[in-house]
């Protein structure tokens, strides 16, 4: 291990350096052949008794012996507290005197000016404030005075050092710091001058001063692993970074309650959540600007750029990483971010405003959202807002207005995500459009028209149902137009569709149907036409001048197939005769565009756009 080294200035060493110097010409003048031995037994000693005038606490040596002819090495060197020997203040595995004999010589008396250096290799140093507000290693030196009876500070220079900080109060238990440079010890004061730090697994610039009363640091360091900082805070541990960061570091006010200001960037990154089955998203930029005091961090700023989007964030995270963040996202891309999304088909870029709450584990959100240009369950829509509320277990969407073209659709309701999902969603349609409604649903089929009226959702654990009661206008399908249509329905789980309610108004009359799915998955319906006249309802034209007036009829009706390729059969009946036609029956079938009526092809008219 390199060696640490402690520049002793002068007037320091106290009587001690007499004896050691005097150990020291012996040991010289006898030469390490012929005297080894009584050399040996006359430094060591002496040594022990110039460490006891150097260190407060008791002191244990291992092994002592001259290393050429200008140092001594001291293996395995502990200093203990003076107050509790149970203690280690320090433990180095090699101490090593460095002197000039020459200086030596010249002055016996002052036997310091000869000791120009002392050796640390693999020093460990227990650093803590005590309940007095003093640090623990006041006790670990004699106190020092020079000829003119001054006190003066001990200047140590670590390399590969190891120091460790005991009850820091930052809520994260000791801090282990490996350090390399100048530490100066002066009374209650620690000293940096351009040290380096390695701390929280990252090497910082260091400069500054430690005081049990005031604490006045600065940190900078360069391509850190943002990572391995984040993990060793409570309120970030649950949160993966991968990047390298550039960051300052400010620590200030006392050491029993210091205040930690930072700023942090990082270029090109990834932020990672173990807990939320490694979701993750991309960072193309990250600048922070955060401050740590009394276990609580205060994001100031927080912004992110991935692509388009920019993310801003302001708030706290307590030391149990309870949250309240202020969220503001631009150009949000909720595909890409929210995977689970997908499942509905909902798509944009989204600019959202909310507050982020909870813990990373199980956190909340509530806010507004405003996207442009998305899909929501295959809708192509121009701009959607409303409020959400959103945690692990469920999206809650209030006030939901979906905009296309001239259409809106307000939707509100839950989706669950829990072990079993749940769905609870109502749509309301104003001005919608049919073609819509077939798109979300991916049901294909020629039928256009305007659409008002209400869809309800329901799902646990994927068996839906939906109730619908929808009125159209202006409406057609496959060709044949009717001014109106209403219908009251209902879907279970297994699909079977129930109408409550049909009716179409077409042809000056009005056409009523109710009917449920049966088992072989045929749609069995009730068929009322009533108050039409023959002339202008298609399926009667071909017998128009066997009919006079408005008649009624009435049936059943067999629908199988598609809307795209549909197959009806349809048996109708006059409820009333007339002077043409005495209990006329209709035999109607339907195959995809072509009908049949008696046996009879009825022409469709062409469509006009």
């Amino acid at each position: 291990m390199p060696p640490s080294q402690v520049n002793v200035p002068a007037g320091t060493k106290g009587w001690a350096k007499i004896l050691l110097a005097c150990a020291l010409v012996v040991a010289a003048l006898l030469g390490p052949m012929d005297a080894e031995v009584d050399a040996f037994v006359n430094i060591r000693g002496t040594v022990e008794t110039a460490m006891a005038e150097l260190f407060q606490g008791p002191v244990e040596l291992g092994e002592v012996g001259l290393s050429g002819l200008n140092r001594i090495m001291i293996q395995d060197l502990v200093v203990k507290d003076p107050l509790d020997d149970s203690v280690i203040l320090l433990s180095v595995d090699e101490l090593i005197l460095r002197y000039s004999l020459l200086e030596l010589v010249m002055h016996l008396s002052n036997a310091q000016k000869a000791i120009n250096e002392i050796v640390l290799r693999g020093p460990r140093l227990r650093v803590r404030v005590e309940e007095s507000g003093q640090w623990n290693v006041r006790r670990l030196f004699r106190s020092q005075s020079n000829l003119d009876g001054d006190t003066v500070a001990l200047t140590l220079k670590m390399e590969k050092g190891e120091v460790l900080l005991v009850d820091t109060n930052l809520g994260i238990g000791d801090i282990a710091i490996g350090l390399d440079g100048v530490l100066k010890v002066n009374g209650s004061k620690l000293i940096l001058e351009r040290a380096s730090l390695k701390v929280f697994g990252s090497e910082f610039v260091a400069s500054g001063a430690l005081d049990a009363g005031a604490v006045d640091l600065v940190l900078k360091g360069a391509q850190l692993d943002l990572g391995r900082i984040t993990a060793c805070f409570p309120q970030t541990q649950d949160i993966v970074v991968r990047g390298q960061a550039e960051m300052e570091v400010r620590a200030s006010g006392s050491f029993a309650a210091p205040v930690l200001n930072a700023m942090v960037a990082m270029e090109k990154g990834r932020l990672e959540f173990p807990a939320h089955d490694h979701v993750a998203y991309s960072v193309d930029k990250l600048e922070g600007f955060f401050r740590y005091e009394d276990q609580i961090l205060e994001v100031t700023k927080l912004d992110i750029v991935q692509g388009e989007a920019r993310f801003q964030a302001r708030g706290i995270i307590d030391s149990q990483g309870y949250m309240n963040l202020n969220i503001i996202a631009q150009s949000f891309d909720l595909a890409d971010n929210l995977r689970f999304l997908e499942t509905y088909g909902i798509s944009g870029k989204a600019n959202v405003a909310g507050v982020l709450s909870g813990t990373i584990l199980q956190p909340d959100f509530q806010g507004e959202l405003y996207v442009t240009k998305g899909t929501f369950w295959n809708l192509a829509y121009d701009e959607l807002r409303g409020q959400v509320s959103l945690d692990i277990d469920r999206l809650q969407l209030t006030g939901w207005n979906i905009r296309s073209d001239r259409s809106i659709y307000a939707l509100g309701g839950n989706i669950g995500f829990g072990a079993v999902p749940e769905v609870d969603l109502t749509l309301q349609c104003s001005a919608g459009r049919a073609e819509h409604i077939l798109a979300m649903f991916e049901v294909p089929g020629d039928l256009i028209g305007r659409v008002d009226g209400t869809l309800e959702f329901r799902g646990v654990g994927g068996a839906w149902t939906t109730r619908g009661k929808v009125y159209m206008s202006d409406a057609r399908y496959q060709g044949p137009v009717f001014e109106s249509g209403s219908i009251e329905f209902f879907i279970g789980p297994d699909n079977r569709l129930a109408i409550q309610r049909g009716s179409v108004t077409m042809g000056d009359g009005i056409i009523d149907f109710s009917g449920t799915t049966q088992s072989d998955g045929t749609l069995a319906l009730d068929v009322r036409v009533q108050n039409i006249l023959a002339d202008r309802f298609l399926l009667l034209k071909d017998w128009a001048d066997q009919l006079e007036g408005r008649i009624n009829l009435s049936g059943t009706a067999s629908v199988r197939g598609s809307l795209e390729k549909p197959w009806l059969r349809m048996q109708l009946s006059l409820d009333e005769s007339t002077s043409q036609a005495a209990d006329m029956e209709f035999d109607v079938l339907v195959q995809g565009s072509q009908i049949v009526v008696n046996g009879r092809n009825v022409q469709i008219p062409a469509r006009i756009n």
